[in-house]
């Protein structure tokens, strides 16, 4: 079978040397977490169609892609060790001793008792569950744990230069402006460079959009940004929102108010000692744990949350009615 880099000369021969490096710099780096023909689509496949302006339509487009994912996953494969071999027929070892000729070469012969060759294939057995058992918990712990810190990435990094004057600034909580400044930062993902020396400024109150090709760094920039491994300001809170979000019976602008999580864990416990005492299983220190929410709650402003979550969802394109139906 023709290699993905193959597949990719013959089928587009007017790409560029850049843009062939990129292609291919993106399913190289990318081949472990393509797990479908739809994830190499959707990562190469507009630009592939770009490039191939009329010549070629979106059932070409798949189709090449489709070959594309056949072939890194037999490269995969191949890496890995994992070759299987198909015999072209059965081998019976009965027919062989029968048409042995003494005369020729000799023929080693390995005789085992029925009782040692169960003993050994238990032990062996054994051993497999054994194995097989430890691998499935330990990657079970590995999926907690990802679960657990899903803004922490294994293969990236970020560094950034900062002066004297920011760190005195930081520490005497004299710098309280909203406004975002990034000098001089690198970010790379496992060895491939992905930004260097940027800087990102970003102005109190105003939206701003990433644009860019697949694969130059959006997404690990805003993650790295939400991890704050670039250093933002402690005052500035960072919310960051997953690109795919499971639907329910939630509805629109109750998810927005779920987004605050200090804003539902103090309603949650202020409707759980409230329980208490209706029931009369308070102890008194509920009454003083409730001042303690309802101040909290009326410094974050707790009453305009639905108001401010009208708003986002408007910016966004939901009319009223929109707001208040499922996910």
């Amino acid at each position: 079978m023709a290699t993905f880099v193959e597949i990719l000369r013959s089928e587009f021969p007017q790409l560029d040397a850049e843009m062939f490096d990129y292609v291919t710099g993106i399913l190289d780096s990318s081949s472990s977490d393509l797990e479908s023909v739809d994830d190499l689509f959707e990562a190469v496949g507009e630009l592939l169609q770009e490039v191939s302006g009329d010549t070629k339509d979106d059932e070409d487009i798949r189709d090449i892609c489709q070959r594309m994912y056949s072939s890194l996953r037999l490269e995969s494969q191949r890496s890995q060790g994992q070759n299987q071999v198909l015999l072209d027929a059965p081998i019976q070892l009965s027919k062989i001793a029968e048409n042995y000729d003494p005369g020729s070469e000799p023929m080693t012969v390995l005789l085992l008792k029925k009782e040692q060759s169960s003993t050994v294939n238990a032990r062996k057995l054994e051993k497999a569950e054994a194995k097989l058992k430890a691998k499935q918990e330990r990657r079970t712990e590995r999926d907690v744990q990802k679960t657990l810190e899903p803004l922490i990435l294994e293969e990236a990094s970020a560094s950034q230069a900062t002066s004297k004057k920011e760190n005195r600034m930081e520490s005497s909580g004299k710098n309280k402006s909203y406004d975002v400044r990034i000098e001089n930062f690198d970010i790379s993902f496992g060895e491939r460079v992905l930004l260097t020396g940027a800087e990102l400024n970003l102005s109190a109150g105003r939206r701003y959009g990433l644009v860019g090709r697949n694969g130059l760094g959006k997404t690990t920039l805003l993650k790295m940004i939400a991890s704050r491994s670039l250093r933002i300001p402690s005052h500035i809170s960072i919310l960051h929102v997953e690109q795919e979000v499971a639907g329910d019976e939630t509805s629109a602008q109750q998810s927005v108010l779920e987004c605050d999580t200090l804003r539902e864990g103090l309603l949650q416990e202020e409707r759980v000692l409230t329980a208490r005492i209706n029931a009369g299983k308070a102890d008194g220190s509920e009454s003083v744990r409730l001042s303690e929410i309802y101040s909290k709650l009326e410094e974050i402003e707790a009453d305009k949350a639905p108001a401010r979550a009208s708003i986002i969802l408007a910016g966004l394109g939901f009319n009223p009615k929109m707001q208040q139906q499922t996910t």
